[in-house]
């Protein structure tokens, strides 16, 4: 529980809940005390009440006197928790009590009795503390007798001393008893007076007691049932909380895992996989339930003292053909001296491979670019000079055909050797794109025109298949009709007469795919990974730049160009074109690349 609710939590709960408790408990204990001094004050009161009808009756009817009022209170004072019943005059002397020792003696009690409200119906109480204990006094006028006896108007048979009592004659007694025969007014008459009821607490103390110990045992179950209920849902808050805190930074994990461009597989002991990422997929294509010999090789290393073990692994995947991966094995430790696992984290070296073609290449590209300015400038000029010096001899030696001959092919090989520097410069220079709104099947027709007479003189059939849903695409018109011209070209080269070069346009997902194909001699399988390369050609009149231009071109277009062949069966080029529309930020902007 500490580990889940902290201490400061705890600290709020009690401080919020212990004044809460606190005054739960004195409440009660002051209703209980409420409660038991109304219910003694009720049967004080009753007692009270009853006895002063009882005095009433047996004073009016059976002309009780003070002996039989006094032996009247002795027994009521016998009942249950009653301490004393006593009637004193409006001076405090007392003429009758349950105790008949205090008759005659002065009840100071009350300093003014005097200062007490005549209404014979109001009730007084009060707490006392006396050498028997704490009592609960119950006062108030005592009337014994009705306004009947006193009689508002004096006359012969009505007063006091008349022989009637409610208005009955009462008979003479023998002589020397007239008095006693009469209503026992005595003390009772002339005066107020007051009868007080002590009823004695002592008795609830002990319940009072235990009740309050009950109140405080309830309470205290109360005040701990409220704080482990709080601190149970600080404490669950704080379990979903955490729980919910390790589900995030799995899912991150995971997520890492996932992402991170580095293969990572896991095994058990006994080298079977567990786990792998994304990353492991695309490089090993289906992952093995069992790992390669030469990654377990690796993982045997360590399996007995732990620690990291990395090399090269030389594989040889279906699909994937030779693959060479820089691994790096790691133990997952259990106990001490134990592996529960294996990471393996590892990289494809092709990818590295690959850059370091790329890098090699653009490093050429540079130097070709420094050696292309110069033979620009010192080649053409004297190509220049060769080229009108052979116009001229062709018109000066017009009537001899063998010269002319001549010196048209001069001029054809000047020509010829003036594209191969355009081509060259073009090549080396950095390639501008100007991205537009571009028709796509109107593209098609242009590039198409273009060779037509070269076609027309091979016999070349044509066919073209667009098949898109787009009408327009955001691209270069310039560039993609270079490519064409070039696969076209590159088409009528390897193609005898009467061969047919087909042109098609489809969707592919989201982008647009140009399909180039023929029927010609194809690319041998040697030549496949050089066909792109700068300078590499197989035919004897070939500059070499020509698809190398083409993959630029597409690669700044941010494209994808491959190419499908088999000897003999022609070749098919397909170019996957995205629409850079995103790139055209304002109309006419060019990208240099």
């Amino acid at each position: 529980m500490p580990g889940l609710v902290p201490p400061l939590v705890m600290v709020g709960v009690l401080v919020v809940l212990l004044p809460v408790f606190i005054l739960m408990t004195l409440d009660r204990v002051k209703k209980q005390d409420e409660f038991i001094r109304e219910r003694f004050l009720i049967t004080g009161t009753s007692l009270i009440r009853t006895f002063e009808t009882g005095t009433r009756i047996g004073m009016g009817s059976m002309q009780w006197g003070t002996e039989r009022i006094q032996s009247m209170l002795e027994e009521t004072a016998g009942q249950p928790d009653v301490a004393y019943i006593m009637i004193t005059d409006a001076m405090g002397k007392i003429i009758t009590h349950s105790d008949a020792a205090m008759v005659g003696k002065i009840y100071d009690g009350w300093p003014d009795l005097g200062s007490l409200p005549r209404d014979p119906h109001r009730i007084f109480s009060r707490s006392l503390n006396t050498p028997d204990g704490p009592v609960l006094e119950v006062a108030k006028r005592f009337v014994p007798f009705n306004s009947m006896f006193r009689g508002r108007r004096r006359g012969p048979g009505h007063g006091p001393d008349s022989g009637y009592v409610h208005g009955k004659k009462i008979s003479p007694g023998p002589p020397g008893t007239e008095r006693s025969a009469r209503p026992a007014f005595g003390a009772f008459g002339q005066t107020d007076h007051y009868i007080f009821a002590g009823m004695s607490m002592t008795g609830v103390q002990a319940a009072q007691a235990q009740g309050f110990k009950n109140i405080v045992i309830k309470g205290l179950l109360f005040f701990v049932f409220c704080c482990s209920g709080i601190i149970a849902l600080f404490a669950l808050q704080a379990y979903r909380g955490a729980q919910s805190s390790l589900e995030q930074v799995k899912a991150f994990s995971d997520n890492v895992v996932q992402n991170m461009p580095s293969g990572l597989i896991t095994l058990d002991t006994d080298f079977n996989v567990t786990s792998a990422n994304r990353s492991a997929e695309k490089i090993l294509g289906e992952i093995p339930e069992k790992a390669c010999p030469q990654m377990a090789a690796i993982a045997a290393k360590i399996s007995g003292a732990g620690g990291v073990a990395s090399g090269e692994v030389a594989l040889n995947q279906k699909g994937k053909g030779n693959l060479r991966l820089d691994m790096t094995v790691s133990a997952i430790p259990a106990d001490e001296d134990q592996v529960q696992g294996f990471v393996l984290l590892f990289r494809d070296l092709t990818q590295i491979r690959d850059l370091k073609k790329q890098v090699e290449t653009n490093r050429r590209l540079a130097a070709i670019g420094k050696l292309a300015a110069g033979v620009a400038h010192e080649i053409r000029n004297p190509l220049s000079s060769i080229k009108g010096f052979a116009t001229y001899f062709a018109r000066q030696y017009e009537n001899d055909p063998e010269d002319v001959e001549i010196a048209k092919i001069m001029v054809q090989e000047v020509e010829r050797m003036d594209r191969s520097i355009t081509q060259l410069l073009e090549f080396a220079k950095p390639m501008a794109v100007q991205i537009k709104q571009t028709r796509i099947e109107p593209l098609i027709r242009h590039s198409l025109k273009l060779v037509s007479h070269d076609l027309g003189k091979k016999k070349i059939h044509v066919k073209t298949d667009i098949r898109t849903r787009k009408e327009t695409i955001h691209t270069d018109p310039e560039r993609i009709c270079q490519v064409l011209l070039n696969l076209y070209m590159n088409a009528l080269n390897a193609m005898d007469s009467n061969g047919i070069l087909e042109v098609g346009v489809a969707d592919v997902a989201d982008n647009l795919e140009i399909r180039v194909a023929d029927n010609g001699c194809g690319i041998p399988a040697k030549d496949f990974e050089k066909i792109f390369d700068p300078y590499f050609t197989t035919r004897a009149k070939g500059t070499g730049l020509g698809l190398s231009i083409v993959h630029r071109i597409v690669e700044n277009l941010k494209g994808d160009i491959r190419v499908e062949s088999r000897p003999s069966k022609g070749a098919v080029f397909y170019i996957t074109l995205p629409d850079n529309k995103a790139a055209m930020a304002v109309p006419g902007t060019e990208t240099i690349k």
